[in-house]
């Protein structure tokens, strides 16, 4: 029998080596963990970083996805700014004449599909920059002009094959462009946009970080495997602002003020405007909404920087670059926020209101006017050089009276006429949602520098500065029961998919007066559009309220005149604040406010019944027929005491505030006009 085969026996290792092989493979495995741990880490916390890195060193490509601007749209979602897609046409040469067959089709189809493109210039591009990937063929293209060649590029026949498949290289680069679909609606709240999206003037500018979105990006490479990889982050789009503006009333208010220009256009000082300046603003006293703010001169926001309007091709070519820039930021500024400006008897209810609430006036007092007062060494006279004679407190408004303001002011005194002045708002920005709101701190007095003739001037609104937004704002606290709204002009801001992000709420700011005081100035002033001196602004069937205005420029020399009106309707409850200011009619005599009362009662005979506000009062048939020059259109001349209904001849005229030799506000009054011991001038 054969001996048996030995085996050979099985290797093992000694426990030394085992325990080795044990130490070396934890090592090992907590050095991976570590190893994966780490890729971990860097992953989440730079991944983007390295991502990028790593693409950088690929066949690369990217392109930004250009945000799209917020709309800006009125109270009632009409549009009045957009921005809409455009399209670069870009031509990627590299990829035409990759292969002979793409250059022909490629060319023929640019061609026919856009008539300013060339085929000369464009077998130039293909013969000169083959390699260029990047040439603007045409800019801002829109949806509709682009249509015909992205159609022909596309076209598949039954099979589903393309017809023209050697087309090749070119591609639509994406951007927006803002638009005004209504052209100057609203120029001096809109503003408009330059280069880069940044907003110039209006809500544009104030709100641009609002309007303004986040661009996009897609990422494009080939990755090892040659294949095409796409990453895309996509752009955030702006808010749209939704303004408290109506378009209608906006559009009601702009056309009146064209008609007043174009009426009096030329009529005395030959080849000017019908004024230097009119404003016109409309408000809700309720709550601070600015429904319409208007002025002349304006400019279309398509066209910003167009001055053919306002200037003969012969002096803009005369205009260095710093001249035209001028003429366009006087073209741009916003009359309503921007201009200050003595506002005349418009600011008489205010003197009224402070002595009913301190009581150092009472609605039984009357006061006796012969005419002018002797103040500091001037004789400062009333509308009336005759005198009004013995007025009750609600007259001395009707009758627009200056002798009976100077004896409220006495009364009152510097301090307490001054610290109304601060509860009203005088001196102070109000903060509406506008940029380049005026400063009028320093152009008023304060109790330590405010003599005598100060202080009596002041109480019917000479040798003191406003600006419109300021007046209006403090003139709806009067006659809504007393409370001083912030105005604005944006009600909510919203997404793009319509959801309110955030709700501007009225914010008030104090209460100026009682319900009591509020209530009597009302009557006062109803008063004054029935009987007194605003009767030009009345319109038929409505009952209103309001107070002319009219005050001497600087220089005081009985020429030049700012006119204004400032009324409300209905007189029980308020639903509209308007205020009209014209600088300088191009007229004769330029002191009449019924040159804003015509504006003011043309705009209101739409708006009312507009805003369903219905007519309180019987018709009368009061300035039927009248137009925006009053009662004869067939004059563009001056308007006549004759032309007011049921009004005298002095109180229809509203004639200067002040006289020629009173000082104008300017710091320095000659030795012998001083009061001694008084700090009067030291503005």
């Amino acid at each position: 029998m054969a001996a048996k085969k030995r085996r050979k026996p099985w290797l093992k290792f000694p426990k030394r080596m085992q325990k080795k092989l044990i130490v070396m493979f934890s090592a090992i495995a907590v050095l991976l963990t570590g190893l994966i741990g780490r890729l971990m880490y860097i992953e989440y916390t730079s991944g983007d970083k390295y991502e990028k890195i790593v693409l950088s060193q690929q066949e690369y490509d990217s392109q930004t996805i250009p945000y799209q601007r917020g709309d800006i749209v009125d109270s009632k979602g009409t549009v009045l700014a957009t921005s809409i897609a455009v399209y670069n046409v870009i031509l990627d040469c590299s990829v035409m004449t990759s292969k002979d067959e793409y250059i022909e089709p490629t060319i023929q189809a640019l061609a026919s599909c856009f008539e300013d493109l060339d085929s000369n210039t464009l077998y130039g591009y293909a013969k000169d920059q083959k390699d260029s990937r990047y040439i603007v063929l045409k800019k801002k293209a829109s949806y509709e002009e682009i249509q015909p060649f992205v159609e022909m590029q596309e076209a598949v026949d039954e099979k589903g094959k393309k017809v023209n498949p050697d087309i090749k290289g070119v591609w639509f680069e994406k951007e927006y462009q803002r638009e005004y679909p209504y052209g100057a609606l609203g120029s001096s709240i809109v503003g408009f946009t330059a280069s880069g999206n940044v907003g110039v003037n209006g809500l544009e500018q104030y709100y641009n970080e609002t309007l303004n979105g986040v661009d996009g990006r897609e990422y494009g490479y080939l990755n090892t495997d040659n294949n095409f990889e796409k990453t895309i982050k996509a752009a955030k789009n702006g808010n749209t602002v939704v303004s408290t503006i109506d378009s209608h009333i906006q559009s009601v208010v702009e056309q009146k003020i064209a008609d007043f220009n174009e009426a009096y256009t030329g009529n005395f000082r030959e080849d000017e405007p019908g004024a230097s300046h009119v404003g016109v603003l409309i408000m809700n006293p309720n709550n601070g909404d600015v429904l319409a703010m208007a002025n002349y001169p304006n400019y279309d926001l398509s066209n910003p920087r167009d001055l053919s309007a306002y200037y003969t091709q012969e002096e803009i070519d005369a205009m260095d670059e710093d001249a035209q820039m001028d003429a366009l930021n006087q073209l741009w500024q916003n009359f309503c926020t921007t201009y200050t400006y003595e506002p005349g008897s418009t600011a008489k209810p205010f003197t009224v209101a402070a002595g009913l609430e301190t009581g150092k006036v009472s609605t039984g007092d009357s006061f006796y006017c012969d005419g002018y007062e002797h103040v500091g060494g001037h004789d400062i006279h009333c509308v009336n050089r005759s005198g009004h004679g013995m007025e009750t407190l609600e007259q001395t408004l009707m009758n627009s009276c200056n002798d009976a303001m100077m004896q409220i002011s006495y009364r009152l005194g510097s301090d307490i006429f001054t610290k109304y002045q601060q509860i009203f708002g005088f001196g102070q920005r109000t903060g509406i949602d506008l940029p380049g709101e005026a400063r009028t701190d320093s152009l008023i007095y304060t109790a330590d520098n405010m003599g005598p003739v100060d202080l009596a001037t002041n109480a019917f609104g000479q040798n003191f500065n406003t600006t419109m937004i300021q007046l209006a704002t403090a003139y709806c606290s009067l006659v809504n029961g007393g409370s001083l709204y912030q105005p604005h002009v944006v009600k909510r801001i919203t997404d793009e998919s319509g959801n309110t992000i955030s709700e501007v709420t009225p914010t008030l700011l104090r209460e100026t007066v009682s319900k009591s005081t509020s209530d009597a100035l009302k009557q006062y002033m109803y008063s004054t559009v029935t009987g007194g001196t605003a009767v030009t602004a009345k319109v038929d069937g409505y009952s209103m309220g309001g107070k002319t205005g009219t005050a001497q420029k600087a220089g005081r020399d009985g020429v030049n005149y700012l006119v204004s009106f400032i009324g409300f309707a209905p007189v029980e409850d308020p639903q509209l604040v308007i205020y009209c200011v014209v600088d300088e009619p191009n007229v004769v005599e330029q002191f009449h406010s019924t040159y804003a009362q015509n504006i003011v009662r043309e705009i209101l005979e739409e708006v009312l019944p507009y805003m369903n506000i219905y007519r309180d009062e019987d018709t009368t048939g009061i300035h039927e027929g009248w137009g925006i020059k009053g009662e004869d259109e067939g004059d563009v001349g001056d308007v006549t005491a004759a032309d007011v209904a049921n009004s005298t001849a002095e109180e229809s005229l509203d004639v200067p505030d002040t006289t020629d030799e009173l000082p104008e506000n300017t710091g320095e009054q000659p030795a012998e006009d001083i009061d001694p011991g008084s700090d009067e001038g030291q503005q």
